[in-house]
């Protein structure tokens, strides 16, 4: 019995410092790669990431197979936000995905399914931090988290020549198993669910 004792206690501080960790990383806005086999679970983790307990943040996504086919970026640059190029915007569209995200998240998926072009303009958008919109003489600064799912680190991929290097430097510094995520910050609903039950083995 004892033996469990110190396995729970010891489970509740490493879980304490892992969501600290996370918590911290969700502060600070860096771009996290979160990678995963199953879609469903590289979803449960970034919102978890997000913040459950930020209602108000805005969530984006981006679905990369939608730029498979922008050879020039121009597409792209309009569902960013007019980072690039001279496309003119219609005053509803204008904004574009990082407008809308503002301080919440940018959510991007198959990333590696996008057009070399488009994957270049979003490189140039996170190296920069900054983004332009058409009809706006001001660079206006990245302000949402960027949250990249893959189903495995985006520097595998790189490495088997599906992603280029800078972006994956990028976009790709911290990598997370999105089954780690879940474990670390879900197992705080389980601690506040029954605090009676561990309080004794704590």
């Amino acid at each position: 019995m004892r033996e469990n004792v110190h396995t729970i206690a010891d489970w509740r501080t490493d879980s304490a410092k892992l969501r600290s960790s996370y918590r911290r990383l969700a502060e600070a806005r860096l771009p996290v790669n979160i990678y995963s086999v199953q879609a469903q679970i590289q979803r449960r983790a970034a919102a978890l990431l997000h913040g459950k307990e930020q209602g108000q943040s805005s969530w984006e996504e981006l679905d990369g197979r939608q730029l498979a086919d922008d050879e020039r970026g121009d597409r792209t640059s309009l569902l960013l936000g007019g980072a690039t190029g001279g496309v003119a915007l219609s005053p509803a569209s204008r904004g574009g995905l990082l407008g809308k995200a503002g301080t919440g998240t940018l959510f991007l998926t198959h990333i590696e399914k996008m057009a070399p072009a488009a994957r270049r303009i979003l490189y140039s958008i996170v190296a920069s931090k900054r983004y332009t919109p058409v009809g706006d003489p001001y660079p206006r600064p990245v302000n949402c988290r960027i949250i990249v799912a893959t189903s495995r680190p985006l520097q595998v991929l790189a490495r088997s020549f599906l992603l280029e290097w800078e972006l994956v430097d990028t976009l790709g510094h911290i990598a997370l198993r999105a089954e780690s995520i879940i474990g670390a910050l879900e197992s705080e609903d389980l601690l506040n669910s029954h605090p009676s039950s561990l309080a004794a083995a704590s």
